[in-house]
């Protein structure tokens, strides 16, 4: 209650303008700051001051608040931030109360969403951005906000757009980006965007982007986008904790083994040939031997035969009495 001229009146009702409450929106939800509301609204950084201090003026914001950066996020710029989501929705049930409005507007802006509407069906463009530790955390967080969203959809067009178990709804478009991206720092540094397209349709998947100032690196494929989040990840957690050789490293270390693998290779080659020519000498010098053994056999055999005549020719000279030197056997 307000006092004027001795009467007490009630206390005028303060409200925020359409302007005033997106901004507020931007500030208390999204955690944006001066130059991405300005961006985001496609304004001034004046005109997002003004708004500001009309807004702290009415008591929706701090006034000790001077600048929006000081606003406290509960997020952190490394969580995955899930944005830019465009959704198809089949209308199931409506009347003539959601074609007039049709015929006056194609267009809604609410709650920083851009909303067609079409004959059988509306696209619902988020302007939302939803924060989490993972893909899936963020895509949670999206899914529940939709879910209000929608509803408050279908009391202001009048129509029906969820349904037990229809298949009516498709998110079409979806990016997950990653704050602080090591991938985007090197990108900046070397003073190139990334830019991947998919190797099976063709269409952009993968993009470095410091539009915002937060260095982020996004999987923007309309039908693997959260997939590719993770395995991005799973590769860059990979470099920063086990610090894996790089591609220069690989390829040196590569050179090398090759090198050593042909050097092991001569010399297991020239083992095998030894040990292969190893049976053919040892056959050789089997037959050598045996014809050795031959002829030694072979020289017995003849030295029993002449000392077999020889002592038979002796005999028959004693026999007889014929002299015979025997000094030659004394010796």
């Amino acid at each position: 209650m307000v006092e004027k001229n001795g009467l007490k009146l009630p206390k005028k009702r303060v409200e925020l303008t359409t302007a005033q409450k997106e901004v507020s929106h931007l500030i208390s939800n999204e955690f944006l700051t001066i130059k991405q509301i300005a961006q985001r609204r496609n304004c001034s950084l004046q005109a997002v001051y003004k708004l500001i201090k009309q807004i702290k003026k009415k008591g929706f914001l701090d006034k000790g608040l001077n600048k929006v950066e000081k606003v406290e996020s509960t997020f952190s710029q490394k969580d995955v931030r899930l944005h830019g989501q465009e959704l198809n929705i089949k209308i199931l049930l409506q009347d003539n109360k959601y074609q007039e409005l049709l015929e006056k507007s194609n267009t809604l802006f609410l709650d920083g969403n851009t909303i067609r509407l079409y004959k059988n069906s509306v696209e619902i463009y988020s302007g939302q951005s939803f924060y989490g530790k993972s893909g899936g955390e963020s895509e949670k967080k999206s899914l529940e906000y939709l879910q209000r969203f929608i509803h408050r959809l279908e009391h202001d067009l009048k129509i029906i757009l969820i349904k037990p178990r229809a298949r009516n709804i498709r998110i079409v478009n979806q990016h997950y980006a990653r704050g602080d991206s090591e991938i985007c720092e090197n990108a900046l540094e070397e003073k190139n965007r990334v830019w991947i397209y998919a190797e099976e349709d063709g269409k952009l998947a993968f993009i470095t982007d410091d539009s915002f100032g937060f260095r982020e690196d996004e999987t923007v494929h309309p039908k693997t986008a959260k997939p590719d989040r993770k395995a991005v990840d799973k590769q860059v957690n990979d470099w920063r904790l086990n610090n894996p050789p790089t591609q220069s490293q690989l390829a040196k270390i590569q050179a090398e083994t090759s090198h050593n693998l042909n050097i092991l290779t001569n010399v297991v080659s020239e083992q095998v040939k030894m040990v292969s020519g190893l049976p053919m000498t040892l056959n050789q010098l089997e037959r050598q031997i045996k014809s050795h053994l031959k002829l030694i056999q072979e020289y017995r055999k003849e030295n029993k035969l002449w000392r077999k005549s020889e002592t038979k020719r002796i005999k028959e000279e004693l026999k007889y009495g014929k002299q015979t030197d025997l000094d030659k056997w004394s010796k």
